[in-house]
This record gives structure tokens, sequence and C-alpha cells, in this order.
């Protein structure tokens, strides 16, 4: 937000939903549909020309998992960035970030739980991450 007294840039808004947009593989005219809007409301909010209404702004959360707080200024949980930038990311890409994550935890296991843990341990914590997403 820094120096704009606190208002949002609808610009720096409209290259977020861009982004949105073309990660997800969609025109202009399919924007509008998924939003409910006319294809040249799509193409005034990623010029940046007026701001996004608030029901807009639940629709992209909604159907696209990603905060409000991302949206607006750019900043949010970097789960959800990751989560996009895999979203977008080729089959073969995902294969090899699966791998990495799979050697990731056996290797890295003991930093992740104390050295002798039980299995029933391991099970609880990691139904607990699940839990708690």
């Amino acid at each position: 937000m820094g120096g704009n007294d606190g208002l949002i840039d609808n610009k720096a808004v409209g290259k977020r939903m861009r982004q949105i947009r073309k990660t997800n593989k969609l025109t202009q005219e399919e924007m509008a549909e998924v939003l409910g809007v006319n294809p040249n409301a799509v193409r005034a909010y990623e010029r940046g020309d007026y701001g996004i209404s608030k029901e807009v702004m639940a629709k992209i959360r909604q159907h696209f998992h990603v905060s409000i707080d991302y949206l607006l200024f750019g900043t949010g949980n970097d789960w959800e960035y990751l989560l996009m930038q895999i979203k977008s990311a080729s089959e073969e890409d995902k294969m090899k970030m699966l791998m990495h994550l799979m050697f990731y935890f056996v290797k890295e296991k003991e930093r992740c739980f104390p050295e002798g843990a039980e299995e029933e341990e391991i099970i609880r914590y990691i139904k607990k991450i699940f839990k708690d997403m």
C-alpha cells in the first residue's frame, strides 16, 4: 500500500486478477462468466480502470482460492500463492514436485519427528495437520 495513503491500487489489483485468470488458462470472456460480469468489466478491472466490487472479490476468492489480502494488496497466505503456482504447472512438473516432497519427508523425517517416534505418533501428527487445513 505504501505511498498511496491507504488507497487500493486498482492497477496492481488488475495485474493480480490477470495473473489469476492466466494461471487458470481462462479468456477474459470465460473469467467474466465465472464472475457473473460483462467481459468489458473484466477488461476494465485488469486495466485498473475501476475497483472490483465486494461481490466480485468474493467470487474470485471462492472460485480461485486466493485471499482477499492477496488480491487487494499482493500479500497473504504463502500457501495460496504456492497452490496457485502448482495448479498452473505442467503435469510433469507437478510429478517432480511430488517426488521432491516425498524425498524431503523421507530424508528429513528426523527433523519432523523425534528420533524413535512411534508410527501411531506420526499418524496422529499427520491427521492433525490435515484436520487443521
